[in-house]
């Protein structure tokens, strides 16, 4: 293994998580090649990854080893992105180039014939930049070099370079029980019986772990809606409405709906639970989803100028999971700052603000709101409401309770969560 990420590996409590793949000679050539397309369909449609492996996946015909084999290789590459653009000099949009040395510097060995194609020129060169920039930078070298500075000077370096380390490192498979159909116990029980081995989790009653390469998808258990893949940090977001049945919830973001689910369940299938979004295709996922779950008392609302208005003072409890830097889950995302430049923190900080100080009017006096987001930044999460609250909407509100998810110390995907109580007195 070249001695480019020895100082990281030895630092890692945790099992290597940029050791590349156990290939098998005859696999190495195949492996490479698919890759090089995957990376391509992210440049191209500067998309997601996990839908360029989607999109790749429907074109040719996998094994379920092979397409095991080329996610774990995919996203293993894209946690080391920023390190192949400093060892390659601007060369990084050739893929082949790209995934060549992210193999090489992983400790990989190419044959002769694929030299040609997959090996930069002057190795040695673009293997001592990289080696440089790690020493300076340690693991925060795997970022964005702008969010790497950022998050130093949130968060200082010490801390940063702890979650940076966490990031880096294998999510594990969380799944939230749907207690509209089924138990905790229960659903370990359905698993078990399909040679699924799930293990309870202290932090609540309703999710379990199962190991990463287990076929949960594909048991009866899931086809009858009875588990959604969740972390278990998101499961802790929809706690904090404190959700009763009959109630009447905005998820004012609700995207596919895998909090709005949560919260359906929580309700118990009563009330009213009104999901929003900006986008009809997310909202029509949502509602496939729903239908799986049993979830009926969900309705989905397209945001419009006039949706505020006509939902002013109606609820009960909104949840706001807005839109953020999604820092806090970069090990399950490790392309999401791909595209991005430091401008980006500015808008999203724009975009949270205007969220909080539109969406707070349709809470009812005495109802809360529950703002969280899935990042790391105080800038995207404390310092955020403390704005708000100094703000004149912020006058008719009160903080009850907030809470710091950080991969580092919890283990989980990193969260900010806030529970704001309207004030009985306030009419805006």
């Amino acid at each position: 293994m070249p001695v480019v990420f020895k100082e990281i590996i030895a630092k890692m409590s945790a099992k290597n998580p940029l050791e590349l793949p156990r290939l098998q000679h005859s696999d190495i050539t195949s492996v490479l090649k698919d890759l090089r397309e995957v990376v391509e369909r992210v440049f191209v449609k500067q998309g997601r990854l996990d839908i360029a492996l989607r999109d790749t996946f429907k074109e040719k015909v996998f094994t379920e080893k092979q397409r095991g084999l080329l996610a774990e290789c995919a996203y293993s590459l894209f946690k080391c992105w920023e390190l192949l653009s400093i060892g390659l000099q601007g060369k990084q949009l050739d893929s082949a180039l790209a995934v060549g040395f992210w193999f090489i510097l992983s400790g990989g060995t190419l044959h002769s014939s694929q030299r040609k194609d997959f090996t930069p020129d002057h190795l040695d060169q673009a293997i001592k930049r990289v080696e440089d920039y790690l020493e300076k930078n340690k693991t925060g070298a795997f970022y964005p070099g702008w969010f790497h500075d950022l998050c130093i000077q949130e968060l200082g370096n010490e801390a940063w370079q702890e979650i940076a380390k966490a990031q880096l490192t294998e999510p594990k498979v969380y799944i939230r029980t749907n207690t509209l159909k089924i138990t905790r116990e229960n659903l370990k029980d359905a698993l078990r019986k399909e040679m699924i081995n799930a293990s309870i989790i202290a932090e609540n009653d309703i999710a379990l772990e199962v190991a990463r390469n287990s076929r949960v998808f594909k048991t009866k258990a899931f086809a009858e809606g009875f588990f959604e893949m969740q972390d278990v940090g998101s499961q802790m977001v929809s706690t904090f409405l404190l959700a009763k049945p009959k109630d009447r919830i905005i998820d004012a973001c609700a995207g596919e709906g895998g909090k709005t689910l949560h919260i359906a369940a929580m309700m118990e299938n009563t009330g009213r639970l009104i999901a929003m979004d900006i986008h009809s295709y997310k909202l029509d996922e949502l509602k496939r989803r729903a239908r799986r779950a049993g979830a009926w008392n969900i309705q989905t609302v397209v945001i419009e100028a006039k949706t505020i208005k006509k939902h002013t003072a109606t609820a009960d409890a909104i949840l706001i999971d807005a839109p953020c830097s999604g820092s806090g889950v970069l090990r399950r995302n490790p392309d999401a700052l791909l595209f991005r430049k430091s401008t980006f923190i500015h808008d999203v900080l724009q975009i949270q603000q205007e969220l909080l100080h539109t969406f707070h009017k349709t809470v009812k006096p005495g109802g809360c709101l529950v703002y969280c987001t899935c990042s790391i930044l105080p800038s995207e999460g404390e310092k955020q409401i403390l704005a708000f609250l100094a703000s004149e909407n912020g006058a008719h509100w009160s903080l009850e309770e907030e809470r710091r998810i950080c991969p580092a110390k919890d283990g989980f995907d990193g969260f900010y969560i806030a529970r704001l109580r309207k004030k009985l007195d306030s009419s805006s």
